[in-house]
């Protein structure tokens, strides 16, 4: 039966106000690290300042050679070993999960040839062990990235020396509140979670705007055995978990015989004990199908444990969370595999895989997400949706 127009009107409304409003970016934050000058907006919205208002340490650095992105050609490091080598930024949404991101090119911008190791600690407390070697010579900027639960008016990043002679130094430092999204992690644990990988199968790199929350979905490697496919087809009524970007779902890579298993290998840094990991599937089959009886079933594998099963309908999408599953580096190894009912291939279109850490300073009860004006201005902006939608159906019949 088909839908009424006015109501298809409203859905796809209702869709393109969403996702405006996932995009808002009240509370971002983009600091340039060592940049002079003003401002600068990249993408029509994102505003990338200098970091000169939120440390008074270090000193400013350029890279001999322009790299692609302009917040990898400035760096500020830090020399003096005794002082807090620290920036601090302030929060404007305390309470809420941020997604906080350091970014890091060498590009021996010092003319030693020599890449630094050294830590980096989140609000005073141990963060991770930071290793620019690969951004020495023509190699892509590193990230280090964390879910981390606020707990107060700022937040505090800093970097330590840990080897002789290794200066720390940043290149970028950004933030985006989060709500409404991971919430079956999320809800399960205050700690902080660490970005070990969050990848893009069968398609490019994916960065703001097409993903709402300011993301980053590296580009997989397809395997021997793989190939990869784009999507042609966007499904509107598409349940996204995670606000997952679409244009992710419609890249993937699908095994090239339906016994044929899918095996990736996700590199980890080694610790000296397990860490609780959580992982995030997705799934979809967005695809045409000339048969209509056709099953794409699959198993998941996670370091040679059967973890879910899952089936995939067509024109649809799934995020399929497993957790917590304790890991060790160097490697993690993930297989999927086809059901025996499965006459599909298994495929995989992203992946997001984070561990839990247990900060010190996360032990105390969290902050209330809103204040009683946030939440005043959140519902009231809810409300004026609503109606708005309304009106739309009621005006276009």
């Amino acid at each position: 039966m088909e839908k009424p127009v006015h109501i298809l009107h409203a859905l796809l409304i209702f869709h393109l106000l969403g996702a405006a409003a996932a995009s808002d970016q009240e509370g971002w934050w983009s600091i340039d690290c060592g940049a002079g000058g003003g401002s600068r907006v990249v993408n029509g919205s994102i505003s990338w300042v200098p970091d000169t208002n939120y440390t008074k340490v270090g000193t400013n650095a350029r890279l001999p050679q322009n790299q692609a992105l302009e917040e990898m050609n400035t760096l500020r490091f830090f020399p003096n070993k005794t002082e807090n080598n620290c920036y601090i930024v302030p929060i404007e949404f305390p309470g809420f999960n941020y997604i906080v991101r350091a970014g890091f090119y060498y590009g021996n911008y010092d003319g030693l040839s020599k890449p630094p190791t050294f830590d980096l600690k989140l609000d005073r407390e141990n963060w991770t062990t930071v290793n620019t070697s690969s951004t020495a010579k023509g190699g892509i900027p590193i990230y280090h990235e964390a879910i981390y639960l606020t707990r107060s008016g700022n937040l505090t990043v800093c970097l330590e020396q840990t080897r002789d002679g290794e200066v720390p130094f940043i290149s970028s430092l950004e933030g985006v509140p989060i709500n409404y999204i991971y919430d079956e992690v999320l809800d399960t644990t205050t700690a902080t979670l660490h970005l070990v990988a969050r990848t893009n199968f069968g398609g490019p790199e994916i960065r703001f705007p097409d993903d709402n929350h300011n993301r980053i979905w590296t580009r997989g490697i397809t395997p021997p055995n793989c190939h990869a496919n784009v999507s042609t087809t966007i499904d509107y009524s598409l349940f996204l978990v995670n606000d997952e970007p679409v244009s992710m779902l419609l890249d993937y890579i699908e095994s090239t015989k339906v016994n044929d298993p899918i095996i990736l290998t996700v590199d980890i840094p080694p610790q000296s004990t397990p860490l609780p990991a959580y992982f995030v599937f997705y799934l979809a089959d967005l695809s045409y199908h000339s048969n209509g009886s056709d099953i794409r079933a699959m198993q998941i594998y996670i370091n040679g444990l059967e973890m879910s099963t899952v089936t995939v309908y067509f024109d649809s999408s799934k995020a399929v969370t497993v957790y917590p599953l304790d890991v060790m580096g160097p490697t993690i190894n993930i297989t999927l595999v086809a059901t025996d009912e499965s006459n599909l291939p298994p495929n995989i279109n992203g992946i997001e895989i984070f561990t839990r850490h247990d900060l010190v300073g996360q032990s105390g009860s969290p902050l209330s997400p809103y204040s009683s004006s946030d939440t005043s201005k959140h519902f009231l902006s809810i409300y004026a949706l609503i109606i708005y939608i309304i009106c739309l159906v009621a005006l276009f019949p």
